[in-house]
This record gives C-alpha cells, sequence and structure tokens, in this order.
C-alpha cells in the first residue's frame, strides 16, 4: 500500500471512531450548541472523532440577519444550523463564510442555500476555486466512499489489528463497531449531496458591520491549506479558526509547516477570550495553541538540520524526534496516542521536509 493510499485509510477509519469511553451517544449528525456570548452560537461536536466527521460550527445574530462561520460536512448538518437559527431568531441567514475547502466544513451549504435562497456564500478565492474543481471528482468517487469505509472497518475488525499491524485496544473495537452502525446513514447523506460553489470571495480580510455587530474574516497565511480564514469578533474577544486548529490531536494531511507557527501566533496576538476550534471543545486560554506553535518549531528545526546534512527523505522522516511535544497532546492515552502517530507523526515530518528541502506539497482532495 502507497504512502497516500495508507494515510487515506488510516483517515477512513478515524471517521469511524468515537473518543469517549462509557458516555452517552449523541446524534452523530447534530451539533451539541453553546452560546458563547451573547447571541454568538457555537455548534461543536461532542467527539472530534466521530463518524461522520464535521466541522464545528458558529453562528451571530444581529439585527439585519444572521452570520454563519462554516456549514456543516453533510445537509443533515446544515439543516441542523438552520433548524437553531429558526428557534431563536426569524431574521434570516444572509451570509456563510466557509473556512476552507475541506467537504466537512461546507456540504451542508445546500441545506441553508434551500433555506435562505438569497444568501451570500463566501470564501477565500483559493478555496472558492478548489471546490469548483473537485466538485465532480468527489460526486463520482462518494459512490464508493461508505464501501470503502465498511470494507477498512471489516478487515481491521477481522484482523483484530489495525492498517500499521497495531493490536486494537479494546476501546478501538468499540468505537469500530458504533460507527459502523451509521454507515448507512452516512451513505444516504452522500448520495443526497450537492455541492454549492462560494458565490463571493475575500482575499485577506472582510469585514461585516451588521446591527451594531462587527464581524471580521481573515487569511492570516497558509497552514491547514493556502486558503484557511477565521472568524474575529473584536468586541466580544471570541475567535473561530476553521480547522488551523483542532484538538485533542493536530489533523495535518498537506500542512505548510514553514508559516503555520506564524499564523498560530497571530491568532494569539488576537488576545482572544475564546477559541473555537475547527474540530474539538472550546477553548479559553492559550495553553494548546502554545503546544501547536511548539511543535511546529520543533519540526521545522530538526529537518532544516537534517536536510543540511543531505540526510535522505525517508531517514529524514524518521529521525524527527516527538518526545518533547507527544506527551503533552496525548497525556499518555492510548487511543490519543495512535492517534498522535496517524494524523501527526509521519504526516507532520513529510510535509516538512517537501517544504524545507523546496519541493513543496500540493493538497490532495
Amino acid at each position: 500500500m502507497t504512502t497516500k493510499n495508507l494515510r487515506l485509510a488510516l483517515l477512513l477509519l478515524a471517521f469511524v471512531q468515537t473518543g469517549f469511553s462509557g458516555t452517552a451517544r449523541a446524534n452523530p449528525f447534530e451539533y451539541t450548541w453553546q452560546e458563547v456570548a451573547p447571541g454568538v452560537w457555537a455548534g461543536i461536536r461532542q467527539d472530534p472523532f466521530e463518524l461522520p466527521q464535521e466541522g464545528n460550527s458558529v453562528f451571530v445574530l444581529t439585527e439585519q440577519g444572521v452570520v454563519v462561520f462554516d456549514a456543516g460536512g453533510s445537509p443533515l448538518m446544515g439543516e441542523s444550523i438552520v433548524a437553531k437559527v429558526r428557534s431563536l431568531t426569524e431574521k434570516p441567514i444572509t451570509h456563510v463564510i466557509i473556512s476552507h475547502w475541506h467537504g466537512d466544513h461546507m456540504r451542508g451549504l445546500q441545506a441553508i442555500q434551500s433555506a435562505y435562497p438569497n444568501v451570500a456564500i463566501f470564501a477565500h478565492p483559493y478555496s472558492r476555486d478548489f471546490i469548483a474543481a473537485t466538485q465532480e471528482r468527489w460526486l463520482k468517487r462518494r459512490v464508493s466512499m461508505v464501501p470503502n469505509i465498511r470494507k477498512a472497518l471489516g478487515a481491521a475488525l477481522a484482523a483484530d489489528h489495525d492498517l500499521k499491524g497495531r493490536v486494537l485496544i479494546p476501546e478501538e473495537k468499540e468505537w469500530l463497531l458504533k460507527g459502523r452502525d451509521v454507515l448507512d446513514q452516512l451513505d444516504r447523506e452522500n448520495n443526497r449531496t450537492t455541492y454549492v460553489i462560494p458565490n463571493a470571495t475575500f482575499a485577506d480580510r472582510m469585514v461585516l458591520y451588521l446591527g451594531g455587530r462587527e464581524l471580521q474574516f481573515l487569511h492570516l497565511g497558509n497552514s491547514h491549506t493556502a486558503g484557511d480564514v477565521i472568524l474575529w469578533l473584536p468586541q466580544e474577544r471570541i475567535v473561530a479558526t476553521g480547522d488551523i486548529i483542532t484538538a485533542p490531536i493536530p489533523l495535518l494531511p498537506n500542512p505548510y509547516t514553514s508559516d503555520y507557527a506564524g499564523v498560530l501566533q497571530q491568532i494569539k496576538a488576537l488576545g482572544f477570550k475564546t477559541l473555537v476550534p475547527g474540530h474539538g471543545a472550546i477553548q479559553h486560554d492559550t495553553a494548546y495553541l502554545d503546544l501547536l506553535s511548539d511543535t511546529f518549531r520543533s519540526v521545522t528545526a530538526q529537518m532544516k538540520s537534517l536536510i543540511a546534512q543531505s540526510i535522505r527523505k525517508e531517514d529524514a522522516i524518521a529521525r524527527i524526534d516527538y518526545s518533547s511535544v507527544e506527551k503533552r497532546f496525548t497525556h499518555g492515552d492510548a487511543f490519543l496516542t495512535n492517534r498522535f502517530h496517524d494524523y501527526v507523526s509521519a504526516a507532520l515530518a513529510e510535509a516538512t521536509y517537501l517544504i524545507e528541502s523546496g519541493t513543496g506539497i500540493k493538497e490532495e482532495f
């Protein structure tokens, strides 16, 4: 199996794993809503690893309408946003801003557009173009998506080993079985999904002044993708980061490692009181952001040294030492340790090698 295919398979398995043992299982196609400031609501997935993988969402109520930041990853998630908005106000959703092109943040657009046909949908030009360029490929690929997940699940459970040859821990077996329960529903959602392409773009900064509120949408540089946008509410001191920050383990399919720490420092410099990540629980300090910054700086410094010694790619990737940061992410938890190795170790090292060697990375659909 190629490195690319192995990573894809690991991500497919990740989509069917849940992350908290012994807790009641919420509807996987619903958010848990929290009012983080008057009129500012965050939709949080209780378990960031659960199938279907869905990004968090934020919306802001104003006297002139409702502004949504990220639309969820399926029609049902978009419908849940619409339902929550309608339970709070008769004002329409007037604007949706997408943090980046990944489907778990934008495939709910069709539900919002259906409910509010005049809604303006914004994204960074890179994200808008990527969505437009890949929609046909995704619509073709969705037919085989759930069968591939089902096959990977079945193989892992039958062998009692994951795709890296590790023996499944009991919690993983339980979570894989729970994930299997929603595959039929996920397949139905995929097959009724239509791609909605954003109808407006902005490059570096857009500010909305609505009903006495100020909403800033900022592109701070390359990080999770080349088109990431954050929402900053300066009056409330709330930031929503999209997948620039994901917790409790960073999701790093193709990170722009040379710029990432700088983007994180710009977010820190905002002086936020509340941070809503793209996946994971709401944060109220900079501890996790600082951990991410430390990780990117450490890996970049190590890789620069290895490249200067003319160490070949495979050996350089294998030599990256995460011992200074790994347990700060995992706290010794076996499930999180496996996820760290799946999402961070090789992916971050490889991306850093490609960037620091001058090859560059290509975002994969």
